[in-house]
């Protein structure tokens, strides 16, 4: 398991604590609505700018068949998880949860429901299938350093990794468009 791959373990847990503490404790805004609203738009920039971006210099770092780029990509896509994909969903669930609760709650609004919806969607998407993949993808792209080109193996895996990275990006673009849109579902 790569260095970042704990890192990222530890955030997780770290959000589930914090979400729970929050969910059993009632607790007051800690800033205005407003602010709540910023950090929550933050943090989906910062998540949806990262995993569209990381794709795309998977993409590109195929394309140059270079092993030295493709790996360098891959070890940036585990960072890049570390560092603006976790926060940004520790701040898009932590504000959203409090966002939500002045609209009623998580289950009060079908948009807001059906936002999480997808929102946990992209996660299981993340962390049932990307991490596992990109721990492969880095394994290998080491693998095929020296010998001067990627195997069929890392070229496989990669094409796994960009299937459920589009269903981990897709779906939380349409929650963002439920977000700002607000339409009565259900």
């Amino acid at each position: 398991m790569h260095i970042s791959t704990k890192w990222l373990i530890i955030e997780i847990v770290l959000l589930v604590i914090m979400t729970t503490v929050m969910s059993i404790y009632s607790y007051p805004l800690l800033f205005s609505y407003q602010w709540h609203r910023v950090l929550h738009i933050l943090g989906g920039v910062i998540f949806l700018g990262n995993i569209i971006v990381t794709g795309v210099w998977m993409l590109m770092g195929e394309h140059t068949k270079k092993p030295s780029v493709i790996f360098f990509g891959a070890r940036a896509v585990n960072w890049a998880d570390v560092f603006f994909t976790a926060p940004g969903v520790i701040l898009v669930l932590l504000t959203g949860e409090v966002l939500a609760t002045q609209w009623g709650g998580f289950g009060k609004e079908s948009w807001i429901t059906a936002g999480l919806g997808l929102f946990v969607l992209s996660g299981v998407a993340w962390v049932g299938f990307l991490i596992r993949y990109q721990n492969a993808l880095l394994k290998k792209s080491v693998d095929f350093v020296d010998s001067g080109s990627p195997s069929e193996d890392f070229c496989r895996i990669l094409h796994k990794w960009y299937f459920w990275g589009i269903i981990a990006t897709i779906s939380p673009l349409l929650s963002l468009i439920l977000m700002v849109i607000k339409p009565k579902l259900w």
